[in-house]
């Protein structure tokens, strides 16, 4: 999981109280802070952990991340109960508030902070009913994710160039290999030099029985790979659900 701590806060105000209620989780998962918060309310808020981990002020890890992600400007407490991130536990007579962050802020860390955009290489005589089927699941699980597949090309459209610049522009590669894919696939062959040049991240999935050998190149051997050990139903579910970890993704 990437860590989103070190991204840059959204602007848009939606996307913010997600954001802002995802770092907490992530925080208090992380063992920087508790997942219990008081907030006073005498000058505008004050937000402040409230938790001791093994004997350290969490206030140490909380605060200087308030100040350097959040500018001391993060969304305020009743956005975030009205959102299902927090609830409140107590109200103290000196007009602080403790709150506790809920069950919801913390599904937020079952996907993506950020959902990646996802080009699909594979070889049609093979592999597009399995392209088709990666697609789809991956927009099931997050509609918002970006995915790009040869289909999506217009009529007229220099699709050569559309390839390159769509896979330079997309975090994750993802390259289904079925026997002699690599060999007999010029584009394939291509798509995945440009994901290699790009620097993407890149998936192989192997199936129909294919295997790594020594006709790949000795980067891609060295990448993440996931193998479907027999045809069937069962074999590709497993190795569906291990695509959506590798993209980030929870499949509990």
């Amino acid at each position: 999981m990437d860590n989103p701590l070190e991204q840059a806060a959204p602007t848009e105000p939606l996307e913010r109280i997600h954001a802002f209620a995802r770092d907490l989780a992530y925080g208090a998962t992380k063992g920087l802070w508790g997942a219990k918060f008081v907030i006073n309310y005498f000058h505008g808020e004050s937000w402040n952990a409230t938790a001791y981990l093994d004997g350290i002020d969490s206030d140490a890890n909380f605060i200087p991340f308030l100040e350097a992600k959040w500018k001391d400007n993060n969304p305020a407490s009743d956005l975030l109960q009205a959102f299902g991130y927090l609830t409140r536990l107590e109200r103290r007579e000196s007009g602080s508030e403790y709150y506790l962050l809920t069950s919801q802020a913390f599904q937020l860390l079952e996907r993506p902070a950020q959902a990646p955009g996802v080009f699909i290489s594979y070889r049609r005589e093979t592999s597009s009913a399995l392209a088709l089927l990666v697609e789809a699941r991956l927009k099931l699980r997050d509609p918002k994710i970006n995915t790009f597949i040869d289909k999506l090309i217009e009529p007229g459209e220099d699709w050569a160039q559309r390839l390159q610049q769509t896979i330079r522009d997309s975090r994750y590669f993802i390259c289904l290999l079925a026997p002699d894919t690599y060999a007999k696939s010029e584009w394939v062959r291509k798509e995945l030099e440009i994901a290699h040049e790009a620097d993407c991240r890149i998936i192989t999935l192997f199936h129909q029985g294919a295997r790594l050998d020594d006709t790949l190149p000795d980067w891609l051997r060295q990448r993440q790979i996931i193998l479907v050990e027999r045809e069937t139903v069962k074999h590709y579910e497993s190795a569906l659900n291990e695509l959506l970890v590798g993209l980030g993704y929870s499949t509990l």
